[in-house]
């Protein structure tokens, strides 16, 4: 599917968003989804870069990426009136839940598909959101978080906004005082570890980033292990999947 570059802005020194207008049918993503971004222009550069959907609005997708490599820094070159070749929504959506106790964990860009959930969730739900990053200066997404939800709290390792500490740390705090929460996480990979072992008895939704190869499941490229010896297809299978349920 073709997209035309409606927007781009720089969030954070090494952080992009692109708001794109796909062509054609439009099929609305469902929170935890992501489409398979192909480098322009570049026939070297083979495999699609997977990115989660941070908001729709109408017929609109808007991209939060990092900028981590060749791939994706091609891609944050792009300009409003470029197009690019898109392929998705890919990927299990998240579960949904009502009248609950919400922990949103989102550490550094993993934010942005944390965006997209919360503005999914029903009313009736009791959210939190705790956003982390090393510095102030790469925080993304605090104000339009902070338009949904009353209780949005900041970690940064340097002290320079927030709790000074990790976003486990608040998480670790925090988690105490909730009836039977349910957390949702995204950010790397050591995060997701320490946040399984803090909320051991929680249900953890954990989305997971994996280098992939067709993003459509066929060619296992993104395969994580189960604790039942079996290995699940992150971009068919997951990227929204139970932290218990996977070996990191």
């Amino acid at each position: 599917m073709q997209a035309e570059i409606i927007s781009r802005a720089q969030l954070t020194p090494d952080v992009i968003s692109v708001w794109v207008k796909p062509k054609g049918i439009f099929v609305k993503p469902e929170p935890g989804q992501f489409y398979g971004i192909k480098i322009p222009e570049h026939n070297d550069l083979l495999l699609r870069r997977p990115i989660s959907v941070a908001d729709v609005h109408q017929h609109q997708l808007r991209f939060i990426f990092r900028i981590i490599g060749r791939g994706t820094e091609i891609l944050a070159r792009s300009e409003p009136g470029d197009w690019w070749d898109i392929l998705g929504p890919l990927g299990k959506p998240a579960p949904i839940f009502r009248n609950r106790n919400i922990l949103l964990c989102a550490g550094g860009v993993g934010a942005a598909p944390l965006y997209y959930l919360c503005r999914h969730l029903p009313r009736n739900n009791r959210v939190k959101v705790v956003i982390g990053a090393r510095r102030s200066d790469q925080l993304i997404l605090v104000h339009e978080f902070r338009k949904l939800v009353n209780a949005v709290l900041i970690a940064t390792e340097d002290g320079s906004c927030g709790q000074q500490g990790k976003v486990t740390d608040v998480i670790a705090r925090i988690l105490p005082s909730l009836s039977e929460p349910v957390i949702y996480a995204c950010g790397p990979r050591l995060m997701l570890v320490k946040l399984r072992q803090i909320a051991s008895n929680i249900p953890v939704w954990g989305f997971l980033e994996e280098r992939m190869g067709c993003g459509t499941g066929i060619c296992y490229c993104c395969g994580i292990e189960d604790i039942y010896g079996n290995y699940l297809r992150v971009c068919k299978d997951g990227p929204v999947v139970l932290l218990n349920t996977v070996k990191l």
